[in-house]
């Protein structure tokens, strides 16, 4: 085995040294028993049986399978009960912005923030009811504790990058990537005593059900059809929570207002909306009304997204504070608002060194990592955010952790250190409790980039949260 370094930040894998830390050595120990010829047969089958999940769910032709390294990421219990604290504190904290935004009564979060994003439209009524995110997704990395400002002793520190509360997608992949990765290295799963994620979409099914006050619901799983690329979790989703999957032509309003599936007649109690683009309110007229009518439940409310907006992010440590009377768990990268004007000078007098999104952007899209683009590509970029700078934030670059992706060859294995993130998933099953998922879908960026969206080029790997 050869571990190749090719940046500065440190790997969760490999030690400064080369060595690998002892957490990983029963995963490398199966791998060295099995060699790189085993393995690469083992991979093989797993993506294969990746196929076949695929082709039992209905869908033929192209291969709609999420890329995925077999290395898993390994999270010992002790940094776990950090994240979990962190996340299950945020989750609550955001719940209460949109109840108290809906109530006319948010105070954390200024007007003009909100009346400026795109992900937010007032003349639509809001309808989030007393649970307005029954699931969420917080992206995180980790950081060595002694790069973190004030943080002192080893180890690492989560810091959370985005919140997702408009259609995270997650769960899925880390159900179908768990039952591969657990297949292809059993000795290392046993022996770590990895917490289980068996009955995590049962779980959903129940929680998303509590969305709606009848006692047996009608659940949806609204798509755009096999073009969609996220239609195998369309499907999956639908398998596993007995759920209607409907595309949007297939679903109408009666004339009481009720959502309706053509086909079987059934009226739709709660509708589960993960698509690429779009909503279905935008083909529906009078879903929007129907919805806050409370004659139909959606779990992706209309203006739940502005909790996604990265304008709204920088406030949620102080909704913590104002809203739990806690002090934040996980902290955020120090981020600046273009719509402030001493925000914004600042932010252009520096413009290469940092890193530029969209506040509505999603999926790598709208992004500009400075360091990592050229003069050129810079300027461009610059001129866009120019026309528009109250669409725009900054962040300083994090140097976040590595994990590695795995390639053979010769008979060898060879580790290439990658930037990786966690897409951890939080559900809310009643406006006290929040239930952290223990496991994460880790994205894993394209060698020498830092954007770990598969639409980037970055592949996904399990992560085993320890006992």
């Amino acid at each position: 085995m050869s571990f190749e370094r090719e940046l500065s930040a440190p790997n969760e894998v490999f030690a400064a040294d080369g060595k690998p830390f002892s957490l990983y050595g029963p995963v490398l120990d199966e791998m060295g028993r099995m060699g790189a010829e085993e393995w690469d047969r083992r991979t093989r089958r797993a993506h294969e049986r990746m196929l076949e999940e695929q082709r039992d769910l209905g869908i033929t032709g192209a291969d709609k399978t999420h890329p995925t390294d077999y290395v898993p990421r390994l999270v010992p219990a002790m940094d776990w009960a950090v994240i979990e604290r962190g996340l299950a504190q945020r989750m609550l904290a955001i719940n209460e912005f949109l109840r108290r935004l809906e109530a006319g009564k948010e105070e954390v979060v200024p007007r003009e923030v909100v009346e400026s994003s795109t992900l937010y439209a007032p003349a639509i009524p809001d309808g989030f009811g007393s649970v307005p995110n029954r699931q969420m997704g917080f992206d995180l990395v980790a950081v060595e504790r002694e790069a973190v400002a004030g943080a002192s002793g080893g180890g690492w520190e989560y810091v959370v990058i985005e919140d997702n509360a408009k259609m995270p997608v997650g769960i899925e992949p880390m159900c179908l990537m768990r039952a591969r990765t657990a297949e292809v290295l059993p000795e290392s799963y046993a022996a770590l005593g990895v917490r289980p994620l068996d009955g995590l979409m049962r779980r959903l099914g129940e929680v998303i059900r509590t969305s709606s006050p009848a006692a047996d619901p009608t659940l949806a799983i609204l798509s755009t059809g096999p073009d969609d690329q996220y239609y195998i979790d369309h499907n999956f989703f639908a398998r596993e929570l007995d759920a209607i999957l409907a595309e949007r032509h297939e679903v109408e309003l009666d004339r009481d207002g009720y959502l309706v599936h053509k086909r079987s007649g059934r009226r739709i109690d709660i509708i589960y909306e993960r698509i690429e683009s779009g909503r279905i309110y935008d083909d529906l007229p009078g879903l929007v009304e129907s919805q806050a009518a409370g004659k139909v439940h959606a779990v992706f409310a209309p203006n739940l997204g502005i909790a996604d907006d990265k304008g709204v992010y920088p406030f949620i440590p102080e909704m913590i504070r104002t809203y739990l009377g806690e002090e934040p768990v996980l902290q955020n990268v120090e981020t600046f608002s273009l719509a402030v004007e001493e925000d914004h000078r600042r932010v252009m007098d520096r413009f290469g060194e940092l890193v530029v999104k969209s506040r509505s952007g999603w999926g790598g899209k709208d992004v500009m990592i400075g360091p990592e683009e050229t003069e050129e590509s810079v300027e461009d970029f610059r001129k866009i955010v120019q026309k528009n700078p109250v669409e725009y934030i900054a962040q300083q670059v994090v140097e976040f952790s590595t994990h590695v992706l795995c390639e053979t060859g010769d008979g060898e294995f060879l580790f290439r250190d990658s930037h990786a993130d966690y897409r951890v998933h939080a559900l809310a099953p009643d406006e006290q409790t929040v239930e952290v998922v223990p496991g994460a879908m880790t994205r894993v960026a394209a060698p020498g980039s830092k954007l770990v969206n598969v639409s980037s080029g970055g592949k996904m790997k399990d992560t085993w949260v320890l006992r």
